[in-house]
C-alpha cells in the first residue's frame, strides 16, 4: 500500500505482484533463520573435532561437552528435507556467510543460558528446545551483522526479522508435540482462505483510497493534512476498508490490529491519532448503514450503534 500511494503507481497488477514478492520472501527469512541454529551446531562440532586432532590438546578439548552439539531439536532441523529442499530450492545457504555463524557462535557460549544448559544435568528434550528458543531470543536482536547480511540478501528481510523470529519460536514450541520436524514446519498461510484475505484487502483499498480518505478527513479537526504521516493515512484507509469489506471480521479486532501497526511502522503518537480517527469514521459508516456485519462481526457492531457520534479532536 505505502509503495503503491506513495510513488502515485495506478497499476493494481504491481502492488500485488509487490505483495506477493514480500510475503514470499518473509517465507524465505522464516526458513533460513531457522536453519541457522543448525549452522552455529555444525560449526561448533568442526571446532571440537579440531580441537581432538591436536597433539597436545587442553583439558576441555580432549573432553569436550557434546551436548549442544547433540541437541536433539537441532538433530530435528537438521534431518528435516522440508526444510532443506526449500533452502536449496530458494539457495539459502549459511556457508556464504561463516563469520556471521562464527559470530553466533562466540556470542551464544557467553550467555548465560548457554552455560547453565551446558552445565545441567538436565538432558531432556524439553531442555534442548529451551536453549534453541534461547538462541533466536537473543542472538538476533540488535544484531547488525546478521541485519547487513539480510539487507544484503534482500531489502525485504530486514523489516520482517522480529515477525519471522516469533514464528520461529512458535515453531519450536510445535517440536514440543510432535518432534518430527517435517511436519511442523509452518506453511506459508495458515489456512486457505488468509491468501484471498490478504489480496482482497489490497483490492478493497486501492479502489476505494481517495474515498476512504475523504471520509477520514470529516472527522479529523485541528490537523494539517500535510503533518500527517503518509503510514497514518495508509492504516486509516486500510482499516476502513477491512471494516467495511468484511463482514464477519468484528470492528474491535481490527481498529486493534491496525493501532498496533501504527506503534511499529509510523510515529511515536500516530497510535493514538490512528484510534481515534478509525473509531470514529467507523461508528459513521455503521450508522449510515455502509458497514453491516454478520457473525462474528456482530459482536461490537450493537455497543458502537449505542454511541454519541461527533468529531474527535486531535
Amino acid at each position: 500500500m505505502f509503495s503503491y500511494v506513495y510513488s502515485d503507481n495506478d497499476s493494481l497488477l504491481h502492488a500485488e505482484k509487490d505483495m506477493r514478492t514480500g510475503l514470499e520472501k518473509t517465507y524465505d527469512l522464516y526458513h533460513f533463520l531457522l536453519s541457522s541454529v543448525v549452522a552455529v551446531a555444525d560449526y561448533a562440532e568442526e571446532r571440537t573435532e579440531i580441537g581432538l586432532r591436536k597433539f597436545k590438546p587442553t583439558e576441555a578439548e580432549a573432553n569436550p561437552n557434546l551436548k549442544f552439539i547433540k541437541n536433539k531439536a537441532v538433530a530435528n532441523l537438521r534431518a528435516s528435507t522440508t526444510l532443506t529442499q526449500y533452502n536449496e530450492k530458494h539457495h539459502l545457504n549459511w556457508r556464504e556467510h561463516s563469520d556471521a555463524v562464527r559470530q553466533l557462535y562466540s556470542a551464544m557460549i557467553e550467555r548465560d543460558y548457554y552455560k547453565e544448559y551446558m552445565s545441567s544435568s538436565n538432558d531432556t528434550y524439553f531442555a534442548d528446545l529451551q536453549v534453541l528458543d534461547d538462541f533466536f531470543t537473543y542472538e538476533f536482536e540488535d544484531n547488525k551483522t546478521i541485519e547487513s547480511i539480510l539487507e544484503d540478501m534482500n531489502t525485504y528481510f530486514t523489516d520482517d526479522i522480529g515477525f519471522v523470529l516469533s514464528a520461529i519460536i512458535r515453531t519450536l514450541n510445535g517440536f514440543q508435540r510432535k518432534r518430527y520436524a517435517d511436519t511442523i514446519l509452518m506453511p506459508m498461510y495458515y489456512a486457505e482462505d488468509d491468501e484471498s484475505f490478504a489480496f482482497d484487502l489490497l483490492h478493497d483499498a486501492l479502489k476505494n483510497f481517495k474515498h476512504y480518505s475523504l471520509i477520514a478527513n470529516q472527522f479529523i479537526q485541528n490537523w494539517e493534512s500535510d503533518r500527517i504521516a503518509w503510514a497514518d493515512v495508509i492504516l486509516i484507509v486500510l482499516g476502513i476498508s477491512e471494516a467495511t469489506a468484511f463482514p464477519s471480521i468484528p470492528i474491535k479486532v481490527t481498529i486493534n490490529e491496525y493501532v498496533e501497526i501504527a506503534k511499529y511502522y509510523s510515529t511515536p503518537h500516530s497510535h493514538i491519532f490512528i484510534n481515534g480517527v478509525l473509531d470514529k469514521v467507523i461508528q459513521h459508516l455503521i450508522s449510515d448503514g455502509t458497514i453491516k456485519k454478520n457473525g462474528r462481526g456482530l459482536i461490537e457492531e450493537t455497543k458502537i450503534k449505542k454511541r454519541i457520534l461527533k468529531p474527535i479532536s486531535v
